[in-house]
C-alpha cells in the first residue's frame, strides 16, 4: 500500500529548488520526450498506416483516460470487474499521463477546489497557459496525498502500476515499432500521445474559458463543442461540472459522448454495470436538486 501522508512540520523536509525542478524535470521526461519526437516527422514516410495506427492508438489512450482514469476512477460513474478495471487502468497509462492515483487525486481536487487558487490547473486563477500545462512545471507533483484515492489504494496492482506507469506505454510503443517500424513509433504512439495530451489539457485550459455555461455551478467550466467532440464527450465540461458523478456527460441530442457510448457498449457485454445517469430534468434542459453524490465517491469497492 502507498502510505498516507500527513502535513510535515515547518521546516521540515525542505528540499533545494534545484532539487525540487530536478524532480519535476525527471517526472516530465515522457511527456517532453514524445513532443520532441514529432521533430522527425519530417523524415519518415506518412502512408494510409499511419492514418490507421493514430485512430487505433487515440482510441486506446484516449478511451483509457475519458473512461479509465476519469469517469471510472475518479467518480465511479459505473461499477466493474476487478479485472477489468486493471485494463482499464493500463489503457489509461499509455497515455503516460503518469499513474491512475496521480491523475485521480489531482482531478478530485480541481472538483473540490475548482477556479480557486487550491485547484490544481485553473486558467481562470493562473491563466491560460498555467491551466494548460505550465501547472506541470510550476510545482512539484510527486507526492501527492493518496489519502484523496483511499478507495484505490487498496487493491496492489493499482498501486503497482502506479510505481511502474511508464511500463504499459513503453509495451505499446515497442507494438507500434514492431507493427511498422519508425512509421509505427513516430505517428502510431508519439503523435498519437501528443494529441491526446493536449486534448486533455485543452479541457483543463480552453474548457474553462470558452464556451456555454448551460448551468450555474459556480466556477468557470464550460461546454466546447470542439472539445466536445475531440476529447470524447469529456469536453462538454459544464455538463460534467453540474453532475460529476454521471457517466453521460453529453445531455443534448447535439452532444455526443464518444465514451459514454462505449460504455454503454460494454455493459451490453456484461464488462460493466450500475451505469450512474443524470436527472432526467437536467437532460430536458431544466434544473434539478444538488445530487447526494460527491464529486469523490465515498469508500466503496469495485
Amino acid at each position: 500500500m502507498l502510505a498516507m501522508q500527513t502535513a510535515p512540520l515547518p521546516g521540515a523536509n525542505v528540499r533545494p529548488r534545484w532539487y525540487r525542478v530536478s524532480r519535476v524535470a525527471l517526472a516530465l521526461c515522457p511527456l517532453i520526450a514524445v513532443h520532441l519526437a514529432l521533430l522527425a516527422i519530417p523524415f519518415v514516410e506518412f502512408t494510409v498506416w499511419s492514418v490507421v495506427a493514430v485512430v487505433a492508438v487515440t482510441r486506446i489512450m484516449g478511451l483509457g483516460i475519458t473512461v479509465g482514469f476519469h469517469r471510472y476512477f475518479s467518480h465511479r460513474s459505473f461499477k466493474t470487474s476487478r479485472w477489468f478495471q486493471f485494463l482499464l487502468a493500463c489503457a489509461g497509462s499509455t497515455a503516460l499521463q503518469k499513474g491512475p492515483l496521480w491523475w485521480v487525486i489531482h482531478h478530485r481536487l480541481h472538483h473540490r477546489h475548482s477556479d480557486t487558487p487550491q485547484d490544481p490547473h485553473s486558467p481562470v486563477v493562473g491563466g491560460l497557459f498555467h491551466g494548460h500545462v505550465g501547472w506541470l512545471f510550476t510545482q512539484d507533483l510527486n507526492d501527492p496525498d493518496h489519502r484523496i484515492a483511499h478507495d484505490l489504494t487498496k487493491y496492489p496492482e493499482l498501486v503497482w502500476l502506479e510505481r511502474l506507469w511508464m511500463v504499459p506505454g513503453l509495451l505499446l510503443a515497442a507494438a507500434c515499432y514492431a507493427a511498422l517500424g519508425l512509421n509505427g513509433l513516430v505517428y502510431g504512439y508519439c503523435l498519437s500521445a501528443v494529441l491526446v495530451f493536449q486534448v486533455t489539457f485543452a479541457v483543463n485550459s480552453i474548457g474553462h474559458v470558452w464556451g456555454a455555461q448551460r448551468f450555474d455551478t459556480g466556477e468557470g467550466s464550460r461546454n466546447n463543442m470542439v472539445l466536445g467532440y475531440l476529447a470524447m464527450g469529456d469536453g462538454w465540461h459544464n455538463n460534467h461540472h453540474r453532475a460529476p458523478y454521471s457517466a453521460r456527460h453529453g445531455f443534448a441530442w447535439y452532444e455526443f459522448d464518444m465514451a459514454y457510448q462505449f460504455i454503454r457498449l460494454c455493459a451490453r457485454f456484461g464488462l460493466v454495470w450500475g451505469i450512474k445517469e443524470p436527472p432526467a430534468a437536467l437532460l430536458a434542459g431544466g434544473t434539478a436538486p444538488e445530487p447526494e453524490e460527491a464529486a469523490e465517491p465515498a469508500r466503496t469497492g469495485v
